[in-house]
């Protein structure tokens, strides 16, 4: 086993950008839009505000505790069993998640590119790569993500700036009331709280006085892309936006031509590739570290074992279809933001407030 070494701050922000974009540019918009109209923006806006919180509470819990891990912090503060019943949930939490992503890119690209149903095809293109990702060291991920960033975001910014040329038509606004807004963002906030991963590699992130602005740039630059994809995702579609699933996918099909350069889609596909299989790596790294706290006398080769024989079960048995897939990730999955949005918050929040050992005695 690769040792897991610090990553720096740098590194830190990429996942960070890459973790809040991957997932939010797909079915997001859409369902949004069914639920709260064009208003489906301002849900975005009120999610994305749970996430800055959440960085922001890793930064106060990093400089009270710049090399003390988050599961040690909960063993010593609330004893091992609950530090066992915390790490149990984010296993299930991060594998839940997991089976999300997966399902939302396969059906994305099986509908689009790969029409035969091969499930085997794609679990065989996906776990090889995904479970290496998560057997290599944290270090050596973190330098993946920064040698591929810079693709990464250049296609990003282009698909983002060409999105705005597809643009027809304005939406209705005003449509929805507060009360649809607020319900959409209740039924779709499983596919937030990503940046908990910060926690679970807390200890391993190299953090100087001043580094929180970094951390906050990437996630807002990550925000603004989002946005902007969605706005004009919404203006170039209009009515028709809940029917369109892929907002990304659609913005750049809908051009077909561009300059004689032929259908320019391709580009999020692309784009779409990448983010998943870092995204994936990233998340079963999180459910490996936490089977290990969960039993540090197993090797974490018994993590990608059970990951791999738990994960095959769900997604050849469970979730075949792009109904089922959204039915699993808005009525089950929102209970499992409890996690992200009340468990670790609170434990936070009590960390804070209780003095370092040692502390009270120091007058």
């Amino acid at each position: 086993m690769a040792r897991d070494d610090s990553i720096n701050i740098w590194q830190t922000s990429i996942m960070i950008f890459i973790i809040i974009f991957a997932n939010k540019v797909l079915l997001l918009p859409s369902l949004f839009y069914k639920d709260a109209n064009v208003e489906g923006i301002f849900c975005y806006i009120i999610l994305f505000l749970l996430e800055l919180g959440l960085i922001a509470l890793f930064i106060f819990l990093k400089k009270k505790y710049p090399n003390i891990s988050f599961a040690s912090l909960v063993k010593e503060k609330f004893g091992t069993f609950t530090l066992k019943i915390i790490y149990l949930l984010l296993i299930i939490f991060f594998l839940c998640k997991l089976v999300l992503i997966y399902n939302v890119t396969y059906i994305f690209f099986k509908d689009l590119i790969y029409k035969e149903d091969n499930t085997i095809l794609f679990l065989v293109c996906f776990l090889p790569i995904i479970n290496y990702i998560a057997f290599m060291g944290l270090r050596i991920f973190g330098r993946t993500c920064q040698l591929f960033f810079p693709v990464i975001f250049i296609v990003a910014l282009f698909c983002v700036i060409i999105s705005f040329v597809s643009i027809k038509s304005t939406p209705l606004f005003f449509q929805s009331s507060i009360g649809d807004i607020l319900l959409s963002s209740l039924k779709h906030i499983s596919s937030f709280g990503d940046v908990i991963f910060l926690f679970i590699f807390m200890d391993k992130i190299n953090y100087q006085k001043g580094d929180g602005k970094k951390l906050f740039f990437f996630a807002l630059l990550a925000i603004v892309m989002i946005v902007l994809v969605t706005i004009a995702f919404y203006f170039a579609y209009s009515f028709t936006s809940f029917m369109h699933q892929y907002a990304i996918f659609d913005v750049m099909g809908n051009i077909k031509d561009y300059g004689g350069l032929g259908r320019i889609d391709v580009i999020a596909v692309i784009l779409i590739i990448f983010l998943s299989y870092l995204q994936m790596g990233l998340y079963l790294k999180c459910f490996t570290e936490s089977f290990y706290v969960l039993l540090p006398k197993l090797h974490k080769q018994y993590a990608l074992i059970t990951f791999d024989i738990i994960f095959v079960f769900i997604v050849e048995l469970l979730i075949r279809n792009l109904e089922n897939t959204i039915l699993y990730g808005e009525n089950i999955l929102p209970y499992l933001s409890i996690i992200s949005f009340v468990i670790i918050p609170l434990c936070v929040t009590i960390f804070m407030f209780i003095k370092k050992r040692g502390e009270r005695w120091k007058k």
